[in-house]
């Protein structure tokens, strides 16, 4: 018999008693509790990387949230986001999120406190709170120049640049905090926004002290050379010659070296050394004698100033006769030479060249007289042959109101006294008279003599001497085209004693004046300097329909068809239009007048804010504000008109946007000045501490004595009495400066 084979159990049996026993053994718990456990092995290293990148999304969108808010319509409160950098707490401390986290916290804190010191210019002004925020902001330079060292940040908001305190005083106009450390700044535009903020507060001592500093350091940059040099040479002695030093090095590096395949010239440059060199009683260094880059412009500034320094010299008989002789040669060959620049030229060989006959001077005034006849000539009817009339030398259709006579910027246009022109208008109306000139001639010197009478009289209301400047009128008025109608010589009055402070002589003399038989530009002028100097005197009601009637006057002139009308007085017309609508809005407020023209916009805003302001190009004559086609200016102030009348959380909201669209101030700058003023109501904070913010990038386009004046008579316009005497002051001191013919072309190349 054969042994059968014992079976035996197969493993995983179920059948095997040794696997049963196993498998009633087993939890039921187990298999889950495996896969629960391998789960939280997987989970717990993907959120403890995940988690802090989460953390950062997050507090980038409520970081970027709270930021946002600031420039948003709100209440008076500032957001506080700085508690947003707890969400970078955590992952800042992580190897893998730190350089994000790091950098995410650190844009934070400076966006927080470049956002403090802006609100207390703009949101919130206060000088008090400007003045405090400044560490904050200087604690944020130091921490990136520590920390990441970025020049931009741009993952919490609108790209912005890397903090600096300088920087940001100067884009908010906070000349306190410009002056109170001016070593500190190493950007040279920094240092030339100090300079400036020097001078705008008339103090001529701390700029001089300033200047010497950066002097001292050597400035590379040419533009902070020749600002620190030009205010040295407003000195004397060590001070002035030092200035020749930074001068020359200017005048000679433009005449020699390009930049990128571009030259600067160096005319006006030259002009201010050489004033410069007279001051400090030495020879100017010489002119480059072949220069192969720039230029020497500025020709009729530069003959007007050697003419008046060689009156200057021992023999000043023979440098007068050298100098005068150069201007006729340039007056004699240069028949589109611009009209002011004749002018002024005219001014000077009349004033000064005593041998200068009538007809010499006649040729002179009106170069374009190539067939003149002589003396006794008739014409086909045997009446004296007359050519037709042209315009006067000097100021073409010029504007008589005071806001107008104030200077400009810059040195493009010689600097004469208005003694020289008194006399100069004087000469030009004696050689009228002389009989062996022609009867077109004598027109010439006439018109000539008018022209030169109305801009001494300018000039010398602006140097502070209005009985001289009405003698000028008075005397020679009648010779002026723009004197003929009784309004326009009112007007011309009114002007110098509103330049030297005297408005209640200066209004008296507008509400007096009959303009029945003014034309309407005429009277539009005449009722807008009413308006603006009821204003001044508080009077504010009246200079509200003063204001209506002028806009009215100014479209009804502006209607008229202009096709045959020059470009200057088209130009004129333009501005007029703009200033009366400027005036307008600013004086005039409902339900007792409208502030906007009939058929001007409806006053609404938009619903973004940040897109209210609309662009209208002020800063060019050529711009489609000027045109009649055009409705920049017109949305412009139907916004403006709007924005006025916002409940407070809107006008703040509108102020921040109003800060980014700068640069846009129209020639009318006093009642564009005394209308940003009115972004702020009774209680919402400083309205000085909001304009130095608001007009900080526009001041730049205006001297500083048109500046300074129009910032008072803002502040008069709305009651500020102190305000308007520390601008008063300001304005005086730059007068005195700019009055003193010694310092004339320096004052003018550094635009006071």
């Amino acid at each position: 018999m054969c042994a059968q084979p014992t079976p035996r159990p197969r493993e995983r049996d179920g059948g095997s008693p040794l696997h049963r026993d196993a498998s009633t053994a087993r939890p039921p718990w187990r298999r889950p509790l495996a896969l629960a456990l391998a789960a939280a092995a997987v989970a717990v290293p993907a959120l403890a990387l995940l988690g802090p990148v989460a953390a950062i999304l997050a507090g980038t969108r409520t970081a970027a949230a709270c930021l946002a808010s600031i420039e948003a319509p709100r209440g008076p409160a500032l957001p506080d986001c700085r508690p947003e950098i707890r969400w970078f707490a955590l992952p800042s401390r992580l190897p893998w999120t730190y350089r994000a986290a790091s950098a995410l916290a650190e844009e934070l804190g400076v966006r927080a406190a470049v956002a403090d010191y802006t609100d207390a210019a703009v949101g919130r002004p206060d000088g008090a709170a400007l003045a405090g925020a400044t560490e904050a902001v200087a604690t944020a330079q130091a921490m990136v120049a520590a920390g990441t060292g970025r020049v931009t940040f741009d993952e919490l908001g609108p790209a912005r640049g890397a903090p600096s305190l300088g920087r940001e005083a100067a884009r908010l106009g906070d000349r306190r905090t410009l002056l109170a450390q001016p070593d500190r700044w190493t950007d040279w535009h920094v240092r030339v926004h100090t300079l400036r903020a020097a001078l705008t507060e008339g103090d001529l001592q701390r700029a001089l002290a300033i200047a010497k500093g950066y002097a001292a350091m050597e400035p590379r940059d040419e533009d902070l050379r020749t600002t620190t040099g030009a205010i040295l040479c407003l000195g004397a002695g060590a001070e002035a010659k030092r200035g020749i030093e930074l001068l020359t090095l200017n005048q000679d590096d433009r005449a020699s070296r390009r930049y990128a395949g571009m030259a600067r010239n160096w005319g006006e440059v030259r002009a201010v050394l050489v004033a410069c060199a007279a001051r400090a009683g030495v020879e100017p260094p010489p002119m480059p004698e072949a220069p192969e880059a720039g230029v020497a412009d500025a020709v009729e500034v530069r003959l007007a100033q050697r003419a008046r320094l060689a009156a200057a010299r021992k023999d000043a008989v023979e440098a007068t006769q050298r100098a005068t002789r150069a201007i006729r040669d340039l007056l004699g060959s240069s028949a589109a030479l611009d009209p002011e620049a004749r002018g002024d030229l005219l001014a000077v060989v009349l004033a000064e060249d005593e041998a200068l006959d009538a007809a010499e001077a006649a040729a002179l005034a009106r170069p374009d007289d190539d067939d003149e006849p002589a003396a006794g000539e008739t014409g086909h009817d045997g009446v004296p042959a007359r050519s037709e009339p042209r315009a006067p030398t000097g100021l073409p259709a010029s504007s008589l109101r005071a806001l107008d006579w104030l200077p400009e910027r810059g040195l493009a246009r010689p600097a004469i006294a208005g003694s020289l022109r008194a006399r100069a208008a004087a000469r030009a109306a004696e050689l009228a008279a002389a009989p062996q000139i022609s009867p077109s001639q004598a027109d010439a010197l006439r018109a000539a003599a008018g022209a030169l009478a109305l801009r001494a009289a300018r000039e010398l209301a602006l140097e502070g001497d209005a009985p001289r400047a009405v003698d000028a009128l008075d005397r020679l008025g009648s010779l002026a085209p723009e004197l003929a109608p009784e309004a326009a010589r009112a007007l011309a009055r009114s002007s110098v004693w509103a330049l030297v402070g005297e408005r209640d002589r200066a209004l008296d003399l507008v509400e007096r004046v009959d303009l029945g038989a003014a034309p309407p530009a005429l009277r539009a002028a005449v009722l807008l300097q009413r308006a603006e100097l009821l204003a001044s005197r508080g009077r504010r009601r009246d200079a509200a329909r003063a204001a209506v009637l002028a806009d009215e006057e100014a479209a009804a002139a502006r209607a008229v068809d202009p096709a045959g009308e020059a470009m200057p007085a088209r130009a004129e017309l333009a501005l007029l239009d703009a200033r009366s609508r400027w005036t307008r809005l600013s004086l005039a407020l409902p339900p007792g007048d409208s502030p906007l023209r009939q058929g001007s916009p409806p006053a609404q805003l938009p619903a973004d804010h940040a897109a209210a302001w609309p662009w209208v190009g002020f800063a060019s004559l050529d711009a489609p504000w000027a045109r009649d086609d055009q409705p920049a200016l017109s949305r412009a102030l139907s916004t403006w008109s709007a924005a006025r009348d916002a409940p407070p959380p809107a006008r703040r909201a509108l102020r921040y946007a109003a800060l980014r669209r700068r640069g846009d101030a129209p020639p009318a700058l006093v009642p564009y000045a005394a209308l940003s003023a009115q972004l702020l109501g009774d209680g919402e904070g400083d309205p000085e501490v909001w304009l130095d913010a608001f007009l900080a990038l526009d001041a730049s386009r205006f001297s500083l004595r048109r500046y300074a004046f129009a910032r008072a008579e803002a502040a008069r316009w709305r009651g500020d009495e102190g305000s308007a005497a520390a601008w008063q002051r300001r304005y005086d001191a730059l007068r005195a400066v700019a009055s003193d013919p010694a310092r004339a072309e320096i004052a003018r190349y550094l635009g006071i």
